[in-house]
């Protein structure tokens, strides 16, 4: 639904670099952090790992869009755990540079999936997950 292709130029245009790097960045892959919390082996989490750089790489390679986003939503959301749960502190040098990147793409995503919807509003878009109750 995406018909001015908001999400192929901010993915191959505006954020490749960043995405390319989040992409291969242990820190903000979940199974990283399972392995150190010792729920899997280092065994799996690096086999894991490379399966998912692998996967990242053919989606790139084939300019898949969705695929490429999903993945770096995922690894987004694992460093938004790192934030709220405790992983980061303010102002210290910790995630920093993924940090940035993070923000930049979602401060531009975020919008423009905003508008796809807005310009899909006959669309059903699921249940609501938090709907209104009094």
């Amino acid at each position: 639904m995406d018909s001015n292709r908001q999400l192929e130029q901010l993915t191959w245009t505006e954020f490749p670099k960043s995405i390319r790097v989040l992409l291969s960045n242990r820190y903000v892959f979940q199974n990283f952090w399972d392995f150190h919390n010792g729920k899997i082996t280092r065994e799996d989490w690096e086999g894991q790992f490379e399966r998912a750089k692998v996967a990242a790489q053919t989606a790139l390679g084939k300019q898949d869009t969705p695929t490429v986003l999903g993945i770096t939503l995922n690894r987004i959301y694992t460093l938004r755990n790192q934030l709220i749960h405790g992983g980061a502190t303010w102002n210290s040098s910790v995630n920093r540079d993924q940090l940035r990147d993070c923000v930049a793409l979602m401060g531009k995503l975020v919008p423009a999936i905003l508008t796809i919807m807005m310009d899909n509003a006959q669309t059903l878009w699921g249940d609501a997950c938090y709907p209104v109750v009094k």
